[in-house]
């Protein structure tokens, strides 16, 4: 197997610490499967067995601001001279889209029919249950780009747009028609983001910058499919919010480690509780009292994830607005898909 900018302790923790763009290949399925399938965490098969099997990946990855921080959005160019199965055993709700170039797609989820996608066409998913990907060479190869966006980056931005809790499960496709005018520009930038040169020179771009790009492309993903939230989306852009209602959300801001009640909240509107609770249902979809406690969930996930901030966990939650340890790690894992504790250990590997 040749390898180009492939570490040789790609098998030994998670290699995107200290990688940032792989350009590489192989001439055996068994180099794929120990590189292309462990990388993606997909267990890998081919329907058809020969003896000749090559492949090469073009990767590379956009992070935020925070240079500790995972990846937020992987993109790979990924090629083979013939056909493989793709499995995903492990139930995870990262977004995952595969856009065929060359060769066709067959996508089979749990109790659901099998679902054929050409070029032209591209999947999206959240790999919840057990899926299955027939990737079928056209005669000469086979040929996707694939990007995937993580969960926890997915659910930060959703709520900064629409300042409520976001659920795990976002509903998605799992077909995007490409023919349609705003999906057309959403795969262009995909093939741009999975280029040859693009991944190459992704490593170089400035830490804002790549931030600024994983928004960019956030943003038009979703607006450009349907999925829960796109029709709360399209209502922010449609009304304004009321100036008491703002606010209210600016006062929670400012006082949420305090966990101020809904009297106050409501006096520093200048409204009434109830329609405090009203209007928080009707323009954000969610109570007052959910909202101020996704706020304090997210300042406790920050302190956590601080290297600076070596307090036990308990001490955190409290200080927080969340007495009881069992309760906040309840909302926690709910709200964020880990535990506090697993949280604090990311932090201080980073």
């Amino acid at each position: 197997m040749t390898n180009y900018g492939l570490e040789l302790n790609l098998m030994q923790g998670n290699p995107l610490e200290s990688i940032e763009t792989w350009q590489c290949a192989g001439d055996d399925f068994d180099s794929f499967q120990k590189t292309i399938c462990n990388f993606f965490e997909w267990s890998c098969g081919r329907d058809v067995e020969g003896p000749d099997f090559t492949w090469q990946m073009y990767l590379g990855v956009l992070k935020s601001q925070e240079t500790r921080a995972l990846p937020h959005v992987l993109m790979a160019r990924l090629i083979s001279s013939s056909g493989f199965v793709q499995l995903q055993n492990e139930p995870s709700y990262d977004v995952v889209i595969v856009m065929p170039v060359k060769g066709d797609l067959s996508l089979k989820r749990h109790n659901a029919a099998v679902q054929k996608i050409e070029p032209g066409h591209a999947i999206i998913y959240q790999p919840m249950t057990e899926t299955r990907i027939t990737h079928a060479a056209d005669g000469e190869a086979c040929e996707v780009y694939i990007i995937k966006l993580s969960n926890i980056w997915v659910q930060r931005f959703l709520f900064d747009i629409l300042q409520l809790p976001v659920e795990r499960d976002l509903h998605l496709g799992p077909v995007i028609d490409l023919a349609t005018p705003k999906a057309r520009v959403l795969s262009r930038l995909i093939a741009t983001l999975c280029s040859d040169a693009f991944t190459y020179q992704s490593r170089d771009l400035s830490g804002s910058l790549q931030h600024r790009l994983v928004e960019t492309f956030s943003h038009l993903l979703l607006e450009s499919i349907p999925h829960r939230y796109s029709e709360r989306m399209q209502a922010i852009k449609a009304g304004p919010m009321p100036n008491y209602l703002r606010l209210a959300r600016d006062f929670m801001h400012r006082e949420a480690r305090n966990n101020p009640s809904m009297v106050a909240v409501a006096r520093a509107a200048n409204i009434s509780v109830r329609t405090l609770e009203t209007s928080f249902r009707l323009h954000m979809d969610v109570t007052p009292h959910s909202y101020l406690r996704t706020l304090r969930l997210k300042m406790a996930r920050e302190a956590l994830i601080d290297i600076n901030d070596t307090r036990p966990i308990a001490e955190v939650a409290a200080d927080h607005g969340f007495p009881h340890a069992g309760r906040f790690a309840q909302y926690y894992t709910q709200l964020f898909g880990e535990s506090p504790s697993q949280t604090r250990r990311k932090g201080s590997a980073g």
